[in-house]
């Protein structure tokens, strides 16, 4: 039982180092870290009978809410790149037109397809 409080709390101080990549807006590193943290705490709980959990609940409470903190970190990141995403996609529309209305971009250029026809 000891071995898995320690392996628990190993999880945790792995999920408090990604926690601070994740701020830092490392998200490659997170992830690494995300699939340990989670292959610890697997191995640890697997097994474990009712009882057995109980003894370990705060240490479990704890965990569930550094991945709570964790999870809304994520979720922050991700509006905060949606939003950029926009931001981007309609400065270059509005790049793009004008550089179609000062008269730098040829008509043909503008065109999709070019006349067979002549």
């Amino acid at each position: 039982m000891r071995q898995r409080r320690q392996m628990l709390e190993k999880a945790m101080s792995i999920g408090q180092k990604e926690l601070q990549l994740l701020i830092k807006g490392d998200v490659f590193e997170a992830e690494k870290l995300a699939e340990s943290r989670g292959q610890i705490v697997d191995e640890a709980v697997k097994g474990l009978s009712r009882d057995n959990l109980n003894d370990l609940a705060d240490t479990l409470r704890a965990l569930k809410s550094l991945h709570e903190e964790i999870t809304g970190e994520a979720k922050r990141l991700h509006k905060s790149l949606r939003q950029d995403l926009t931001s981007m996609k309609k400065q270059n529309r509005r790049i793009a037109g004008y550089s179609v209305g000062s008269g730098n971009i040829p008509k043909l250029a503008t065109e999709r397809f070019v006349s067979k026809k002549g």
